[in-house]
């Protein structure tokens, strides 16, 4: 009982440690449900071993179908964080940002990064947010996630 009390008390602090790490991004509410209303959303979070094979410790994204005023909020918010990045990629479509790569500052020695992804869909648009943290470099990423 108590390595299970133990292992849970561990599961929550890391928890804590991937969410307080994401706060300091414009972007955070909008993985909150704060932007976009979470019953609109697909969200996925994966953390641990099951990510070794990519080079990552956490995952975090979400996924939903917006119209262009959601769209262009979500985008302000990516481009907010991908002003004060180490490094950044984005491209624009008209004025609204549809593509960015960020690697904002680090906390600590893991490497964290931001992708986002917009496409027309209809009358809106299909918008990808991805959160990650791991040892993956840039190139890495690259290579997982070529542009579409």
């Amino acid at each position: 009982m108590k390595k299970i009390l133990i292992t849970l008390l561990f599961l929550l602090l890391l928890s804590s440690v991937h969410a307080s790490a994401q706060r300091d991004l414009k972007s955070f509410p909008v993985f909150e449900g704060k932007i976009v209303p979470e019953k609109q959303m697909i969200a996925t979070e994966v953390r641990g071993g099951g990510m070794a094979t990519y080079k990552l410790d956490y995952y975090r994204g979400v996924s939903f179908r917006v119209g262009t005023p959601l769209a262009t909020q979500v985008a302000s918010l990516v481009s907010q964080d991908a002003d004060g990045a180490l490094v950044r990629e984005t491209e624009k479509t008209g004025e609204l940002l549809t593509y960015a790569l960020i690697q904002p500052k680090s906390k600590g020695k893991t490497n964290r990064y931001l992708c986002y992804q917009a496409r027309p869909e209809g009358d809106g648009w299909k918008v990808t947010l991805l959160y990650l943290e791991g040892p993956a470099t840039l190139e890495d990423l690259r290579n997982m996630f070529e542009k579409q």
